[in-house]
């Protein structure tokens, strides 16, 4: 009986260090965390000043429907700051669905903490200048 309860506490100490590690290994996008490894992604800040709620994606979207992570707020009309983690492309920012619209450039690298009248709150899709669908 001695062994087999050391070998259920064994087990049960593995499976905790398992699962400890699987939710510690998460690095890419939509994590919260605005990151440049993997080509860069592009963060969205819901306030100006890089502060508040944080959208972070490697990938072109044509239309915001997602939220900031962790929150229910929508992205679409509502971002306040913009920082381009790739460092090679250039991200550019719609103010209509479908890159349509209104046109902000962030070069690779680059960033907005204010975005100013025409732009703040009104992005709705951004596409990176490596994607072959990038207009």
């Amino acid at each position: 009986m001695r062994a087999f309860k050391k070998a259920v506490i064994g087990l049960a100490g593995a499976a905790a260090l398992t699962m400890g590690m699987v939710g510690t290994a998460s690095a890419g996008s939509y994590n919260g965390v605005c990151e440049s490894s993997g080509g860069g992604e592009a963060c969205l800040y819901y306030q100006y000043d890089y502060s508040g709620w944080v959208y972070d994606t490697l990938y072109s979207k044509t239309s915001y429907t997602g939220t900031y992570y962790g929150t229910e707020t929508p992205i679409n009309d509502t971002v306040g700051a913009v920082w381009n983690r790739d460092p090679d492309t250039s991200l550019k920012l719609y103010t209509g669905a479908n890159y349509t619209g209104s046109l902000l450039v962030v070069g690779g690298g680059g960033k907005y903490n204010t975005l100013g009248t025409g732009f703040a709150n009104a992005f709705s899709s951004h596409c990176f200048t490596s994607n072959a669908g990038c207009p």
